[in-house]
């Protein structure tokens, strides 16, 4: 397969739990006192919609300044002093009344007693202070309504993972209770100060909820996908890791394969990025441990028939052959993942350590 170009970064998993975007929470108070004569949202966790009545309340302050306003409107064409018009309407918007509701009570020409109270936004209920008949003034906070199509979650890092992320990072998110499915998002915001007890920094990240699926309070598996950059990059069966060095078998044409050493950088994903030792239109073996290890018993089985004991260093596998430099670290007996042997070379070869299965296939 051909060495490819990949957003890699530091992949930091980590744990932490759903919350409300507090940007996104919005207070319901009166701007008159007066008492509630019918709550129409009665329970926290209701939904609301932008517009919707929430309550409607007696006010003799703002059923007074209607009448005011109504009178002057009956005066606007006799009197040649257009303030008190003015001045009427000015003290309904200073109680509350939205433009609408001034339209509505020139239209028709009377005062309401009961004055609806509207949800200023879409969301769910997170508090409630008020009861059906309750005396209710300016200090009293009735509603605190959350907008949920956007959340956040805070999540736990360490101290030593800081310098690796910067706002604005990628995120992947997982539940537990929907297995299969991940929701992309953000890293918002690093809080300033650091958890005495667990030697922890908070980190805020952001996502979009526009189903609801995330709910406040749940906790939740987070990836952080720090300092992401594009660089090369190969699936990780491509390495070869003898422990002091890192190789890939890099493809010369016509079955040809030569052992390359290589600096990994991150590992993410089933990838690592290549920091030195390829370039781009490079080729390398998928599955680079299972190709030494179909030759180690390719040889082993030739040895036996022929009653030899040796294999030698250089392929004679038909289609292939993989020169390994001398002081590579390299043999062919090392041994790739059971998985990497194919189910139509178990009759020829020695018995495994554990079952056959399809996969590890080499690519040039």
């Amino acid at each position: 397969m051909a060495v490819q170009r990949r957003q890699m970064g530091h992949a930091i998993h980590t744990v932490g739990t759903v919350a409300v975007d507090e940007n996104r929470v919005y207070s319901v108070t009166p701007r008159f006192s007066g008492w509630v004569t019918r709550l129409h949202v009665r329970a926290v966790g209701d939904p609301v919609q932008r517009g919707q009545v929430l309550a409607e309340i007696y006010s003799p302050e703002l059923y007074s300044a209607q009448q005011e306003y109504l009178i002057a409107r009956r005066q606007g064409g006799t009197t040649e002093d257009p303030a008190l018009l003015t001045a009427a309407k000015a003290r309904l918007r200073l109680l509350g009344m939205p433009e609408n509701q001034i339209a509505a009570l020139a239209r028709h020409g009377t005062a309401e007693r009961d004055v609806p109270l509207m949800a200023p936004a879409s969301g769910v209920v997170e508090t409630l202070n008020v009861r059906q008949g309750s005396y209710v003034s300016p200090q009293t906070n009735l509603y605190e309504i959350a907008n949920l199509d956007r959340i956040w979650v805070n999540v736990a890092l360490y101290s030593y993972q800081l310098p690796w992320v910067h706002i604005g990072d990628a995120v992947r998110l997982h539940l537990p209770a929907y297995p299969g499915k991940s929701w992309e998002g953000r890293l918002n915001f690093l809080y300033p100060t650091l958890d005495p007890k667990n030697r922890t920094v908070t980190a805020r990240l952001s996502f979009p909820n526009p189903g609801g699926m995330l709910r406040p309070g749940t906790y939740s598996d987070a990836t952080v996908l720090a300092s992401a950059a594009e660089t090369l990059a190969v699936p990780s069966s491509a390495v070869l890791r003898t422990g002091q060095r890192d190789y890939v078998m890099l493809g010369e044409g016509q079955g040809h394969f030569l052992p390359v050493q290589v600096a990994l950088g991150v590992e993410a994903d089933g990838w690592v990025a290549i920091d030195k030792g390829l370039k781009t239109g490079d080729r390398v073996v998928e599955s680079a441990q299972f190709l030494l290890y179909s030759e180690s018993q390719f040889q082993s089985v030739k040895a036996r028939m022929l009653g030899g004991n040796t294999a030698p260093t250089t392929s004679t596998t038909p289609g292939a052959e993989i020169s390994l430099p001398q002081n590579s670290g390299l043999t062919q007996s090392q041994k790739p993942p059971a998985s990497a042997i194919s189910a139509g070379d178990a009759d020829a070869l020695p018995t495994p350590p554990t079952a056959f299965g399809q996969g590890g296939k080499s690519h040039d």
